[in-house]
């Protein structure tokens, strides 16, 4: 009788093995990433070529752009300089736009931690789209913050209605913060005395690592603290 069983149940686990190498669901590969290089800065768009448009890709650069992306930021908001309130936000990529005829893809973000609200990533610079001072139906494309050879740099900058003295630094050594420690960090300054002035800590390949705004209260000169957003979790693919 254990002769006849023995067989039995070898033939059944053979056909068990067989059924699962049969029916086991291959491995999807990641899609992979496009490689951005183009370079729009100094480039006007009239309105009707800037266009609406559902991205489904993922692109490399300087900062990694996907629907599919998130950042996590604690935002400590300030009033008159002094602490009020503590949040979380989550930074998104949703909203796209496509530019005529250079074919760029433009990602609109939904909160701001000190990069341009419509932005174009290569994989060396991040640059703006902005509507044109005093004329209507014309944007702009500037470039915003770049690398660069050495260990500082200072140029022009601005913000949307103010001048300002641009500052970019490398950082030595990691630089910690809630969502890890990195290495190989940029500093980015755009300061318009007794204005306003943005500080940027920038990790390229992940992101905003830190956002400090300070700005001076209507009627005022001396700025104030309002804002810090600190990086505390992502979600890159």
């Amino acid at each position: 009788m254990k002769r006849k069983i023995l067989p039995l149940i070898a033939g059944c686990t053979l056909f068990v093995s067989c059924m699962k190498e049969d029916f086991t669901p291959l491995a999807v590969l990641a899609e992979p990433c496009k490689v951005q290089t183009d370079n729009p800065s100094g480039r006007s768009y009239v309105d009707y070529a800037v266009l609406s448009y559902d991205c489904t890709d993922k692109h490399c650069g300087m900062l990694p752009l996907s629907t599919e992306n998130y950042w996590i930021y604690l935002d400590s908001v300030y009033i008159n300089g002094e602490f009020s309130t503590a949040r979380y936000d989550t930074l998104r990529y949703t909203t796209t736009y496509k530019t005529l005829p250079d074919g760029l893809v433009w990602w609109q973000s939904n909160i701001n931690v000190g990069l341009p609200d419509r932005l174009y990533s290569n994989d060396s610079a991040l640059f703006k789209l902005e509507d044109r001072l005093f004329t209507t139906g014309i944007t702009d494309a500037k470039k915003e913050y770049s690398l660069f050879p050495g260990d500082s740099l200072r140029y022009l900058a601005s913000f949307e209605d103010a001048a300002a003295i641009g500052r970019s630094l490398k950082l030595q050594g990691p630089y910690k913060i809630p969502a890890g420690s990195f290495s190989n960090c940029f500093y980015f300054e755009k300061n318009a005395r007794n204005y306003r002035r943005d500080q940027v800590y920038f990790k390229p390949g992940i992101g905003v690592l830190k956002y400090i705004r300070e700005k001076a209260p209507l009627g005022q000169r001396d700025i104030l603290l309002e804002q810090v957003s600190t990086l505390v979790a992502f979600h890159i693919e």
